[in-house]
């Protein structure tokens, strides 16, 4: 598949959303289209696939629990589980215009949020809410922020001008919440009023990515106008640009004075976090649209090259690859770990979730083998 294709077929699959096919009521086996999202807690692995959302033993893949326990029509989720320390809630996303909480040992439903008023074609909640000590903030593509207290009243609501696929990010430096947009902006929110802090320039292009803050307050964000963007949380100006080779979809992500940055023609950048000044890059092969996950002194992310084919790539933080495995399926999730376990989601594959050892081999796959 080449760039120009790849480039119009991600953008036509969040354009209408991750499309499924659903096969619950003929008990086939449910494939989704779109990807899944990853949460780990001490042993136990969360994760959003399609119709359901799975707890699963990190162990050995063994079902603890689905939610609901069967799937139904109409029903999906793609974004990654949520924890809320208060009452010990997990917090869930869904396609279908709600958010629900439930208990994270039992897969019980705690309580529910539907967007009010809100056109189910729409208002989608796509990526993961964020969610702080004061209260849980969900995108949806219905171009706001929804505010909603934990027992899932609703507190208020920020406007943008076009729809938010991307998590908010919270700061310490400004205890703000940052908040992108395909309107092409960036927005400080205050969290107890959701009345807006400031707002950047026109960044040029839409943002379908979370932001990344740094320690020292520069904000980063990637652009569909090919481009990483470095802003400082106390002037609210650009300090940097760094221009891509294409459409930059994942979100950056900050590893001590170097930044790690993608973009769909597959090229890696290694960057320095203050000036934007290019380290290294490689090009390993595959269009890449989610972040990396940094352990060990390695980078991990997924490249999606063609067709069912696509690669799992570890990398050195000096740019030298250490391997670069095929994996069957479609990654557009970033890996997770736990420390010693690396668990990947590959989308239309014959397992939805797979845990790997830090040398790349399957220790199991959910759900099970057929054969």
């Amino acid at each position: 598949m080449n760039k120009k294709t790849m480039k119009k077929y991600l953008f036509i699959l969040l354009i209408v959303l991750f499309a499924l096919t659903l096969g619950a009521c003929t008990g086939r086996r449910v494939t989704a289209t779109g990807w899944s999202g990853i949460t780990i807690k001490e042993d136990i692995v969360y994760f959003s696939y399609g119709p359901q959302v799975y707890a699963l033993d990190l162990n050995n893949g063994f079902q603890k629990w689905a939610y609901p326990e069967e799937a139904e029509s109409g029903l999906d989720f793609y974004a990654a589980p949520v924890f809320a320390d208060e009452d010990n809630q997990l917090i869930l996303a869904s396609y279908n215009s709600t958010i629900y909480s439930v208990d994270p040992d039992t897969g019980q439903k705690k309580w529910d949020f539907v967007i009010p008023n809100g056109d189910n074609e729409k208002s989608r909640f796509i990526a993961s809410p964020l969610v702080t000590d004061q209260a849980i903030f969900a995108p949806s593509s219905d171009n706001n922020l929804y505010a909603i207290d934990f027992a899932g009243v609703p507190l208020w609501t920020f406007e943008t001008g076009d729809p938010i696929w991307a998590s908010p990010t919270w700061s310490e430096g400004c205890e703000c919440i940052y908040l992108t947009s395909m309107d092409h902006f960036l927005y400080a929110v205050d969290p107890e009023s959701g009345s807006l802090l400031w707002k950047s320039e026109d960044l040029g292009g839409p943002v379908v990515s979370q932001p990344a803050v740094s320690e020292d307050g520069l904000i980063l964000v990637s652009t569909f106008a090919n481009e990483i963007i470095a802003l400082d949380e106390k002037s609210h100006q650009v300090e940097w640009r760094y221009h891509t080779s294409d459409w930059a979809w994942a979100s950056p992500v900050i590893d001590g004075e170097q930044v790690y940055a993608s973009d769909l023609s597959g090229t890696f950048y290694a960057l320095d976090l203050n000036s934007g000044d290019p380290l290294w890059q490689i090009q390993p092969g595959g269009s890449i649209v989610s972040a990396v996950l940094v352990q060990d002194d390695l980078i991990y992310f997924g490249t999606h090259i063609e067709k069912n084919t696509s690669s799992l790539v570890v990398v050195s933080r000096d740019g030298v690859i250490q391997r670069n495995q095929p994996i069957n399926g479609k990654l557009y999730t970033s890996p997770a770990s736990d420390g010693d376990t690396i668990l990947i989601a590959p989308a239309e594959a014959e397992f939805y979730l797979i845990a790997l050892n830090q040398s790349g081999v399957q220790i199991w796959g959910f759900p099970p083998s057929d054969k």
